[in-house]
């Protein structure tokens, strides 16, 4: 199979998706990062993640909190807390190493069993090349830890049996819709902008209210989570499809 091309740049796509007010309205309020955004930032929301600007499986991602006056972050599973100002953005300039970085507003996750979760939504161009929502997963974070990517330890679990035993068989059915209408509009805005793309990996977490906020578009997603599934039918499916594209590209 050929090696499929991506775009790496994550500022890149947010200023894509961005461009449709639609779609705008599903994408956490993100800057490139410097210590005059993280401060604006965090007087804005308070919590926020400091993410590189090219990365995968959750690494780097730092969770950034400030309580009046005191800042704390955590990356990982290790936490720093009751930190100045100057000693939070010494740190941090350590981490990140003169990387580019943004910095993303955070949103307060749903938790399933008590454990925050995102969603997987894999989009790929079909047989009629048109794009198609390929397969759907939840992504159930290790127990103390900030972020749910299955290379730090999280766990995979059915979109279906995750969102209904939030609000039941109505918001899984509301939230399929939904994201059919939000995804495909980026994938048309990617698309028009790398028309190489033929398949996207949405990151996808739920506040409190269940409203959809797209952290990340990866543009070669991986398709272990559906492997980890009992039912292999979306693993399968993804996998034919990814075969077709790469005849055809």
């Amino acid at each position: 199979m050929k090696k499929r091309r991506g775009v790496y740049n994550k500022w890149a796509k947010t200023v894509v998706l961005n461009k449709k007010a639609s779609t705008r309205s599903h994408v956490p309020h993100t800057l490139l990062f410097s210590q005059y955004s993280l401060r604006k930032m965090l007087q804005l929301y308070q919590m926020v993640y400091v993410k590189p600007n090219k990365g995968s499986h959750g690494v780097g991602v730092m969770r950034v909190e400030s309580n009046n006056g005191s800042y704390s972050y955590q990356i990982g599973a290790k936490r720093r807390s009751n930190l100045s100002w100057a000693k939070l953005t010494a740190s941090l300039k350590r981490k990140i190493d003169n990387k580019t970085y943004l910095v993303q507003r955070g949103i307060h996750l749903s938790r399933y069993k008590n454990r925050i979760y995102d969603l997987r939504v894999v989009l790929q161009l079909n047989e009629s090349h048109n794009w198609q929502i390929t397969g759907m997963v939840a992504r159930v974070a290790k127990p103390g830890m900030a972020v749910t990517n299955g290379a730090q330890g999280a766990d995979t679990h059915t979109f279906e049996s995750v969102i209904s035993a939030q609000g039941g068989a109505e918001l899984v059915e509301r939230l399929k819709a939904e994201f059919h209408s939000v995804c495909i509009d980026c994938a048309h805005l990617l698309y028009a902008k790398y028309p190489y793309l033929n398949e996207l990996g949405f990151d996808i977490a739920l506040d409190h209210q269940m409203h959809p906020w797209i952290l990340e578009v990866n543009t070669t997603p991986e398709a272990t989570p559906f492997r980890k599934l009992a039912n292999k039918s979306m693993y399968n499916r993804i996998i034919r499809l990814r075969r077709l594209n790469a005849r055809r590209s």
